[in-house]
């Protein structure tokens, strides 16, 4: 039995099945798993916490 399908219709499923990435913290589509911007602030908030810790 053939198939018949398009050259259209085989690049539509391809399309549809590309997984679009986001930003695990802000869900903001990017190619990484956290955008640099949120990558940025964890490792500010985390330093900040480490500097708390040390005070005590």
């Amino acid at each position: 039995m053939g198939e018949n399908v398009s050259q259209e219709d085989k690049r539509k499923v391809v399309a549809g099945n590309a997984k679009e990435h986001h930003c695990s913290v802000c869900g903001k589509l990017n190619p990484a798993t956290i955008c640099h911007p949120c990558e940025d602030r964890i490792r500010a908030e985390a330093t900040e916490h480490k500097r708390d810790i040390e005070k005590k």
